[in-house]
């Protein structure tokens, strides 16, 4: 039966769901900006009927709030995480590449120049042979040359570093929001058996997981009735499950640079995707069997190159492994000499590199010794331009054709196998340009798709100011009209009562 005060308290209630509508639109509007938020609705429904006295049917209890949602697409947030995962592998690839690129243009742009500069300067002394001055000009060009390619090999050991740190970084990063996120978990979990509204801890808890797509590849396990059941996976392992994180750790290999593996299993930990695995292809790629072109790659480039320079320029040897000529150790410096090897590397003398020689070691085993990083001019050159070789034969100073030897074979598109010097640089620069530009393009279209999904997710749960004022209006009139009601009942309850005190 219904009660003697059942209009007032539907009116009641009325009041009480308006004022929470109100609130609930008033908190979309100040969080319009907020990062991560999710527009909230209040979710309500009739309230239970109650019967007629003395009659049939049932008269309606008014209105109940039965909670406050958070308007959120699962599915919507799943996509997003994985295109995010691309975005941030393809937008870090992007940018190390760019900054490689840079570096490998001034190089090479400074190699051109420096090379041209040794050009001239062997040419001068083809033209005059028994000048020690032009001698002196030879050697400054052949230290410049070994110092340009010293310095691009630093410059590129110095990025694979600054990976190497930045996969440690990540890892750190990784860890911080996994933790976070149990932690969240957590909170969620007490404060849903508490009773309590959960929907900003929940925010919290995706904005944390948008940061942690874009470092790793990851699949999120949540359950659309308990926000508590929330379970994170990543290179098959699990990395958040419920209040409890799994976490990684980094370790130094052989070679000095870090490896991650799970902390509580010390299995490696492989990621498939995201920041952390660029930063991984970039420090350790090699190309081989089709592997990235990262960092070692184009270092193993510029020691070929070096490699390759010096044993045409000492031996007349070139990258077939063919002799097509004679090189610096076979011609004759001012002093006489002989057998002087030119380049060299951490400036070994050419007694030394014979040495290896008459031990043993083949052409190749002792030139594999020289690296972009070490190559340089051997002691003999260094300590005295007269061993500098131009002619053919002792005692011949103005004989030049060793010297034009050595023009020829640096003008030789034989020497490597993508040609002449300058053509290996240009070659080693297109291939970087093509990788970098490949890179950019995949970033562009990967933060396109990710915008896309942004927007669609946004559609659904970010704020809408004009809806939301359109509902302040409603909410605004509902009151009112609730507040109408109340007085209504006021009059009929007063009239009643002073009837019956009568």
């Amino acid at each position: 039966m219904a009660s003697t005060f059942a209009g007032l308290a539907i009116a009641a209630r009325g009041l009480y769901a308006s004022q929470t509508g109100l609130l609930v639109t008033g908190n979309n509007i100040s969080n319009v900006n907020t990062a991560g938020y999710s527009r909230q609705v209040v979710n309500q429904s009739a309230a239970s009927p109650a019967a007629v006295y003395a009659g049939k049917g049932v008269i309606g209890g008014g209105v109940q709030v039965n909670a406050v949602d958070r308007v959120r697409n699962i599915r919507l947030d799943e996509k997003y995480w994985q295109e995010n995962t691309d975005l941030g592998e393809w937008q870090t690839k992007a940018d190390t590449l760019t900054e490689l690129e840079e570096l490998l243009t001034s190089t090479t742009d400074g190699y051109s120049e420096i090379m041209n500069d040794f050009y001239e300067a062997l040419e001068s002394l083809a033209n005059n042979a028994g000048d020690t001055s032009v001698r002196t000009a030879v050697r400054s060009a052949g230290e410049e040359l070994c110092g340009y390619l010293n310095n691009a090999a630093a410059e590129l050991r110095q990025l694979q570093q600054d990976c190497n740190t930045d996969v440690a970084t990540t890892v750190t990063r990784i860890n911080a929001y996994s933790q976070q996120i149990a932690d969240l978990n957590e909170q969620i979990r007490l404060a849903g058996a508490s009773g309590a509204d959960t929907n900003t801890l929940e925010d919290q808890r995706a904005l944390l997981v948008d940061k942690l797509s874009s470092l790793v590849s990851i699949t999120v396990d949540q359950s659309a009735d308990n926000a508590a059941a929330f379970t994170i996976r990543t290179a098959g392992g699990v990395l958040v499950s419920g209040n409890t994180a799994n976490l990684l750790e980094t370790y130094q290999n052989t070679d000095g640079l870090y490896d991650v593996r799970w902390q509580d299993t010390g299995d490696a930990f492989t990621p498939a995707g995201g920041s952390l695995k660029a930063y991984l292809d970039l420090r350790d790629g090699t190309g081989i069997d089709g592997g990235y072109q990262g960092i070692p790659y184009y270092t193993a480039q510029l020691n070929e190159f070096a490699r390759t320079l010096a044993a045409a320029f000492n031996e007349g040897i070139y990258a077939d492994g063919a002799d097509y000529g004679n090189g610096h150790a076979d011609g004759y410096g001012t002093n006489g000499q002989t057998g002087i090897r030119f380049f060299s590397y951490d400036k070994t003398s050419s007694a030394d590199l014979q040495a290896l020689l008459d031990g043993g070691a083949t052409m190749d085993e002792v030139y594999s010794n020289i690296t972009a990083a070490n190559i340089s001019l051997s002691s003999d050159i260094y300590d005295d331009v007269g061993h500098i070789a131009a002619a053919s034969a002792a005692g011949e100073e103005a004989n030049n054709e060793i010297v034009n030897s050595l023009i020829s074979m640096l003008q030789d598109n034989k020497m490597f196998n993508k040609g002449t010097p300058e053509d290996f640089m240009n070659s080693l620069v297109a291939t970087l340009g093509t990788n970098s530009a490949s890179a950019q393009r995949m970033a562009d279209n990967q933060g396109t798709i990710v915008k896309r999904v942004g927007d669609r997710r946004t559609s659904v749960s970010g704020v809408s100011t004009n809806e939301e004022t359109a509902n302040l209006t409603i909410y605004e009139q509902a009151y009112e009209a609730s507040s109408q009601v109340v007085s209504v009942w006021n009059e009929v309850y007063a009239v009643t009562i002073n009837l019956i005190s009568d």
